[in-house]
């Protein structure tokens, strides 16, 4: 395995379909430099992410449905290489001075897309079914200040307002995500919530100034994911609690795909991808969903050993790693023993409630 690859990719060493998805990483890298070839490269990312939602409602062994998901689409681009006209569809390549700059641009027009329903309805009730599920103490939480620590596009942040927080602080580095932000606001006419510009390794607010704070897969996409929770904890006030996500290690099929997937995005431009799958009409929250990970600059995995121990030397006391989330969670999936679902999800999302 080349050592670029393993670098993106750690995990995909001597598993049951390591040849077959470097089979297709080194056959979609090679294709070319052509809009065509970044055509195909997306459209081969779309089939295998698809695939891989395919393969965890089956109830059937994992592993040789996804060695020939990857097959297919290995045969696919070695086939429609000489087969698809050269296509006259490109864009002016986006260029960005640091990675905060460039993770900002990404989600904040990722988010920026979503409807109504998805932006104002939907996180409530992903976030009641989690704390709800997890038996956390929603009515402690009526009137108090919560921060948002890397709000993106205000989805959660709004819903924070929603289940009962009489103030809610959004922070975020990304201009795009904070006009979209602000702009949704005006439409609602929201009170109590305010956004700010900022990086949540470095917050602007003094010691002790939130009653809760809340960061929901933001620390993974930064330069330096332990500064940012023991920011975290020096805003909020001793006594009173936290919510952290991170995404997991080990983390099944589910992060291997996705690593697989990086490999081949690497060099595509956001936009260009943003545009393929708009001309596919795959529905904005979708193409947030498929492409969030796929396409941050970073994206950093951790055990559930490395998250408590960052904890504990920010000074978080009682730590609770979340047992249950929605419907759709990974670590839902195996709380409810679904076939398969350590090898399909690993441990499942690390989403920690805590106190100061």
């Amino acid at each position: 395995m080349a050592d670029w690859i393993s670098k993106i990719a750690p995990n995909l060493k001597a598993t049951p379909y390591e040849k077959n998805a470097l089979r297709f990483i080194e056959t979609a890298v090679n294709l070319g430099s052509e809009p065509v070839h970044d055509w195909l490269r997306v459209l081969s990312v779309y089939s295998i992410y698809h695939g891989k939602e395919i393969i965890e409602k089956s109830v059937s062994d994992p592993i040789p449905l996804l060695c020939d998901l990857f097959d297919c689409n290995t045969s696919f681009l070695k086939e429609s290489t000489n087969a698809v006209p050269n296509l006259n569809f490109s864009i002016s390549k986006e260029e960005f001075e640091t990675v905060e700059q460039a993770t900002g641009e990404h989600y904040g027009n990722l988010f920026s897309e979503f409807d109504e329903q998805f932006y104002f309805e939907e996180p409530v009730k992903l976030l009641r079914d989690r704390f709800e599920r997890n038996e956390l103490p929603i009515t402690e939480f009526q009137g108090k200040k919560a921060l948002d620590a890397g709000c993106g596009g205000g989805r959660y942040t709004v819903a924070l307002k929603k289940i009962g927080f009489g103030e809610v602080v959004g922070i975020d580095i990304s201009k795009p995500g904070l006009e979209n932000c602000r702009n949704r606001l005006q439409q609602k006419d929201i009170e109590g919530i305010s956004y700010k510009e900022g990086t949540v390794l470095n917050l602007p607010f003094d010691d002790e100034s939130f009653d809760f704070v809340f960061s929901n897969g933001v620390l993974h996409h930064t330069r330096d994911l332990v500064k940012g929770i023991h920011e975290l904890l020096r805003v909020l006030k001793k006594g009173c609690h936290g919510f952290l996500y991170l995404i997991e290690s080990p983390g099944g099929i589910y992060w291997d795909v996705i690593e697989i997937l990086r490999c081949v995005m690497k060099n595509v431009d956001f936009e260009y991808a943003r545009a393929v799958f708009r001309m596919l009409g795959v529905p904005p929250n979708r193409r947030f969903f498929i492409l969030d990970h796929i396409m941050a600059p970073i994206n950093i995995r951790s055990t559930c050993e490395e998250i408590e121990g960052w904890l504990k030397e920010g000074g978080a006391s009682e730590l609770r790693r979340l047992p249950r989330g929605t419907d759709f969670d990974r670590v839902e999936q195996v709380y409810q023993k679904k076939p398969y679902a350590e090898l399909l999800f690993g441990v499942g999302d690390q989403r920690y409630f805590f106190r100061k």
